[in-house]
């Protein structure tokens, strides 16, 4: 009978705490370059963000014309980039959003300053509104015979 009395070495693999080490870094550094990325959202989402505001705020200046039984204006700057009404604050949309206005004759305040209004029966003055942001854009349409704004092609 022989007997070992002096162990071997074990040759069984494992990591070292220099190679954790290094995995952690890779990890946080893939992580970092992710959340700078993911953080900011893309000129798509930020045109169709931006459309849903300026529609809603139409929406909510139509909805007042009717319940006051009166005309009501929304006013867009088109170089501050904002918009506002009596029904709401204002809101801006963006220093990189472009915006093009088409709209009646008579609601052009200033060189830069348009607008829509609306009148008790729930009609407008009608026009559109085209948002870009480099390759992305939107259109806004507003029917000047039922005031109605929606996000689409056709006017």
């Amino acid at each position: 009978m022989t007997s070992c009395s002096q162990s071997e070495p074990s040759s069984e693999a494992g990591f070292t705490l220099l190679e954790m080490l290094l995995v952690v870094a890779i990890l946080a550094l893939a992580t970092a370059v992710a959340m700078s990325i993911l953080a900011r959202p893309s000129d798509g989402v930020r045109v169709q963000a931006t459309a849903r505001d300026l529609i809603n705020a139409l929406r909510l200046t139509r909805a007042m014309a009717i319940a006051r039984n009166t005309e009501v204006a929304l006013a867009i700057d088109v170089d501050k980039r904002t918009f506002a009404s009596p029904a709401i604050r204002t809101q801006a949309f963006g220093s990189e959003i472009a915006a093009e206005l088409t709209f009646a004759g008579p609601e052009q305040r200033t060189q830069s300053t348009g607008g829509f209004r609306f009148f008790a029966d729930g009609s407008s003055t009608g026009g559109a509104v085209h948002l870009r942001l480099r390759s992305s854009a939107a259109k806004i349409c507003v029917n000047w015979l039922t005031g109605e704004a929606q996000l689409g092609e056709r006017c």
